[in-house]
C-alpha cells in the first residue's frame, strides 16, 4: 500500500492490474519488505488504459467495476452508468482492486498454496465463481450488487472469509470505498450515478484509506511484539523452505550457502 501511494505521489503513476501476485515478499539485510510487481498495465494518472485488453479468469476477480464496465462497453454491449465506466481511472480503482485481494486472501488464507484451493473455491463460493466470469458485463454487474450496501457485502462476500483481521479489514474497506454519505452504494440512483460523484471526493477516499491501513499496521505489529516476534520473523516463518529460498536477494542466498557450506545454518 505503501508503494501503490508512492508510485502516485511521486510520478503520478496508476498501476492499473492490481492481483495477489503482485503483491510480492523479499527478504533483504533489512528484513522482509513488500514488493509492488507487475506494473504492465501502469498508466499515468488521467489516461485511459486499453479497455480491451485479454485477461486470465483469475485476474477477473481483481478488477475493478469501472475497469469491467469499461471493457463491456469497448464490446458494444449495454452498460448502465456510463459516466463512470468512461471516466479515466483513478487510484480509487487500485484500492478497489485491493479491497478484492483481501477478500480473496481471507477466504483462502496467505499461503502459497492457495491457487490450488481456487477451483474448489469457484464450486464452494458463489461470488468467486461469478468473479472470475469471463463475460465483463455479468462480472460489472454482479460487483455492483455486492458492494452495493453493507448487508449484501456481509452476505455475499464477507461472511465467506475466515473471522480474524482480514474480514475486520474487508468490511472497513468496503466502508469508505462504497458508502460514503455523499455517493453510498454503486447502483445508479440520479443522472450522476454514485460512483461517478465518488471520483469528485478521490483524494479524501484515499486519505481515510491510508489512516485505516496504518491503524490495522500498528495492530499487526503490536500483536507480533506481543509474541515476541519481529515482522521479519514473522513474516519469513510463514513461508514454505523453497519459498523462503526464492524471497531471498541472491547475495542473501549466496551467504546462506556459503555457511552451510561450512557447516553453520545462518540465522534467518
Amino acid at each position: 500500500m505503501v508503494a501503490l501511494n508512492a508510485a502516485f505521489v511521486k510520478c503520478r503513476v496508476l498501476h492499473g492490474n492490481l492481483s495477489d501476485r503482485a503483491i510480492q515478499f523479499q527478504k533483504t539485510v533489512d528484513g522482509i519488505r513488500g514488493v509492488l510487481a507487475e506494473l504492465d498495465y501502469a498508466s499515468y494518472a488521467g489516461a485511459s488504459p486499453d479497455a480491451t485488453r485479454a485477461e486470465a479468469p483469475e485476474l477477473m476477480l481483481f478488477r475493478s467495476i469501472r475497469s469491467l464496465g469499461r471493457q463491456a462497453v469497448a464490446e458494444g454491449l449495454d452498460v448502465d452508468d456510463r459516466e463512470h465506466a468512461l471516466a479515466p481511472f483513478n487510484r480509487l480503482d487500485d484500492w478497489e482492486s485491493i479491497l478484492y485481494i483481501i477478500c480473496i486472501l481471507g477466504t483462502f488464507g496467505t499461503s502459497q498454496a492457495r491457487r490450488n484451493r481456487y477451483p474448489v473455491g469457484a464450486s464452494r463460493y458463489p461470488f468467486i465463481k461469478l468473479w472470475s466470469s469471463d463475460n465483463a458485463l455479468e462480472a460489472f454487474k454482479i460487483k455492483r450488487i455486492h458492494m452495493n450496501t453493507a448487508v449484501s457485502f456481509y452476505d455475499n462476500i464477507a461472511n465467506k472469509m475466515d473471522d480474524g483481521p482480514l474480514r475486520r479489514l474487508a468490511v472497513d474497506m468496503h466502508r469508505i470505498l462504497f458508502l460514503h454519505p455523499d455517493c453510498h452504494g454503486t447502483r445508479r440512483d440520479t443522472e450522476h450515478g454514485p460512483l461517478a460523484r465518488r471520483d469528485n471526493l478521490e483524494q479524501a477516499i484515499v486519505a481515510a484509506l491510508l489512516a485505516l491501513m496504518e491503524q490495522y499496521r500498528r495492530e499487526a505489529r503490536a500483536a507480533l511484539s506481543a509474541t515476541g516476534s519481529t515482522p521479519a520473523r514473522a513474516e519469513l516463518s510463514a513461508y514454505p523452505l523453497k519459498s523462503r529460498k526464492r524471497a531471498m536477494l541472491p547475495e542473501a542466498w549466496t551467504a546462506r550457502k556459503s555457511s552451510k557450506a561450512r557447516g553453520k545454518e545462518p540465522e534467518v
